[in-house]
């Protein structure tokens, strides 16, 4: 099933799925198994966290996102599916580590009894020691006794760290990161547990980009995710509310963030898979990212 136009906006339509051009692979350089594709029903996004979304009809990411690479064919679940781009197309491929924490299925905040009963976290609008914390009083079903603080640190006694490298390959400065089918750690850590899938996990993982008038990303995700600009949340979605995302134009965000053409930024994302039901995630960049030109 194809993600609707409104679920990605940034690029429309020739870029509805995945189109990284390579599979992501641990720190090792041992590729993972890659999952096959599954389809995800989409819903219409719900923009997460700051300036209201404007309300023009354009389905782009502002001033920037115009002129899709028409060339990007539907993809198969993050394997590369596209045409030869033309050849006043630039092609490159920037990758980054990834931190991956894997939590038995026994943990008080992972598993379908704490996600369906409605168990909600609100985290501060500000990143503190560069993680997301949990607001006081957390939000429904949770506590002050629950242990967000771990799901984003290390802690042997709780959950097992893997560290992987993901790639964005990117076309024109336009490119796509993460999965349909986004799995990372099926049969390691604590293993599957019985699913067909390790479920129970989260992920962390930092974009370097350049500001640039224009610059905005859409994302879609299945479960909870916080996204920041250095630290400040800009997106956020909860489990609860099902399959969605959003796009943030940073344009709308240039004042609070100080952000001027050419200074640096880190864009940063926590995300965490916790219905044990399905893992989806896609970032849609329209940003400045400092990437390998492909060779032929």
């Amino acid at each position: 099933m194809l993600l609707s136009c409104a679920a990605l906006p940034l690029a429309g339509c020739p870029l509805q799925t995945a189109a990284i051009g390579r599979r992501n692979e641990d720190a090792s350089h041992v590729e993972t198994p890659y999952p096959s594709d599954q389809e995800i029903g989409s819903e219409t996004p719900n923009v997460g966290g700051g300036p209201p979304e404007d309300d023009d009809d354009d389905g782009g990411g502002g001033s920037g996102s115009t002129g899709a690479d028409t060339f990007i064919e539907a993809g198969d679940g993050g394997s590369a599916s596209a045409k030869p781009p033309p050849p006043d197309a630039s092609f490159c491929t920037a990758s980054f580590p990834m931190t991956v924490r894997d939590f038995s299925k026994k943990h008080q905040d992972f598993g379908p009894s704490q996600t369906t009963g409605g168990k909600k976290f609100e985290p501060e609008t500000e990143l503190q020691n560069g993680k997301p914390v949990v607001a006081n009083p957390p939000e429904e079903g949770a506590s002050t006794g629950d242990s967000f603080d771990e799901w984003f640190q290390d802690d042997p006694a709780v959950n097992k760290t893997l560290h992987q490298i993901i790639h964005l390959d990117l076309r024109n400065g336009r490119g796509q990161l993460g999965d349909r089918s986004f799995y990372y750690v099926d049969g390691r850590g604590f293993g599957n547990e019985g699913y067909a899938h390790n479920f129970g996990f989260t992920v962390e993982f930092e974009v370097p980009f350049t500001y640039a008038q224009g610059s905005s990303f859409s994302y879609e995700s299945s479960d909870d995710v916080w996204i920041s600009v250095d630290d400040t949340i800009v997106a956020k979605h909860s489990v609860s509310d099902g399959v969605n995302g959003g796009i943030v134009r940073l344009d709308a965000w240039a004042d609070a963030l100080h952000l001027k053409p050419g200074s640096s930024h880190k864009l940063k994302v926590f995300y965490a898979e916790r219905n044990f039901e399905a893992s989806v995630f896609l970032l849609e960049t329209a940003l400045n990212i400092e990437c390998v030109e492909a060779i032929d």
